[in-house]
């Protein structure tokens, strides 16, 4: 018989998520590094048991693993350490050609009648500061990795208990339990669809690192690796990172070139997003379009920069996990689930479109 609805009910239970909101925003500075040591072990368990198909012995396998997530982590470190240092350097040369191109816009626009004064105040732009807005930014994005020591020590003890993690799961809740499935099947399409995830990310930034290395724009190099990070954020990781860039090229070369870079970067941005992705990634993760957008802004105010690239793994996981296994919270799994749920709630890779229903 269906329980009849209840005022109090519902206060106690938006007072209970309030709580818990809060406590997690609370605890973001620990969090952050468990909840990115987590989702690197699902992206490097696939590795791990590639090199043992191969024979590969176990410890060597964890090793190797373990010494290729450093090695990355240190050059990233290493590498936006050493390119806000060239950006400082660099900061003067740009602020004088952004002088220029102010100059030409208020020449231009003295050719045609008009006062620049009537259209931009100019005395608010300040010439340094665009640069300097993305020096900030990537000097945020360096202490968000600021706590590499501690996350690569939990990854690693996470990484290494994974394999005993799943046994002691395996013996508690049984092979046929539904939350044992639920959690192994969350587990296998979160590693997958990260693991194929960094794979397409990284094509894509090499394919933009080339354009902008042809166009001659500076730093190229570094935008790429800033559009291969910010791929992990859905919705608007693609359009903070072709900010930087096209200032950088409108302020070298103008207006021409800044719309070639735009354009570059969203042909080839679309060309693996809707081209290739849906071959490999089927038909995603069960989450709606504004579901993801409103994920990142959450997520984002909850745990920090950190929130916004694992926006995505964590509310499939609070939907899987939490909301779909009950029958009261199972209506908002549907609702915040892709148009066609039936299709999509299990999350599967490669899809065989010919399989018999």
């Amino acid at each position: 018989m269906q329980r009849p609805a209840s005022i109090t009910r519902l206060l106690v239970s938006l007072s209970s998520l309030v709580i818990i909101i809060a406590g997690l925003k609370a605890a973001a500075g620990l969090l952050g590094p468990i909840l990115l040591s987590l989702f690197i072990v699902l992206v490097t368990a696939p590795l791990v048991e590639w090199l043992r198909r191969r024979r590969v012995p176990n410890w060597l396998s964890y090793v190797l693993v373990v010494l290729g997530v450093v090695a990355i982590g240190l050059l990233l470190i290493g590498f936006l350490g050493i390119s806000v240092v060239q950006l400082t350097d660099a900061l003067p040369t740009y602020r004088s050609r952004l002088e220029v191109q102010l100059a030409a816009l208020v020449d231009w626009l003295s050719d045609r009648g008009l006062e620049a004064s009537d259209i931009i105040e100019l005395d608010l732009i300040d010439p340094g500061r665009i640069i300097q807005l993305i020096i900030s930014f990537i000097r945020g994005l360096l202490n968000t990795l600021s706590n590499a020591g501690l996350t690569l020590f939990i990854f690693i003890y996470m990484l290494v208990g994974s394999a005993s993690f799943s046994r002691k799961l395996n013996r508690s809740l049984g092979q046929s339990s539904p939350m044992l499935n639920r959690i192994q099947g969350f587990s296998r399409s979160i590693s997958v669809y990260l693991f194929i995830k960094t794979g397409l990310g990284a094509l894509t930034a090499i394919g933009q690192t080339l354009l902008l290395w042809a166009i001659g724009v500076d730093f190229a190099i570094l935008w790429g690796v800033l559009s291969f990070l910010f791929n992990y954020i859905p919705n608007v990781g693609y359009i903070i990172a072709l900010i930087p860039p096209m200032i950088m090229a409108l302020l070298e070369f103008g207006i021409g070139k800044a719309l070639i870079v735009f354009v570059g970067y969203a042909l080839i941005n679309n060309f693996f997003d809707m081209v290739i992705a849906p071959r490999y990634l089927g038909k995603g993760l069960d989450l709606s379009t504004l579901v993801t957008f409103l994920a990142v802004i959450f997520w984002t105010w909850v745990l920090g920069p950190i929130g916004a690239f694992l926006a995505l793994p964590l509310t499939v996981m609070l939907k899987k996990l939490l909301l779909e296994p009950f029958t009261d919270t199972r209506l908002l799994a549907t609702l915040i689930g892709a148009e066609d749920q039936e299709d999509t709630i299990n999350y599967r890779v490669q899809p065989d479109t010919k399989r018999k229903r």
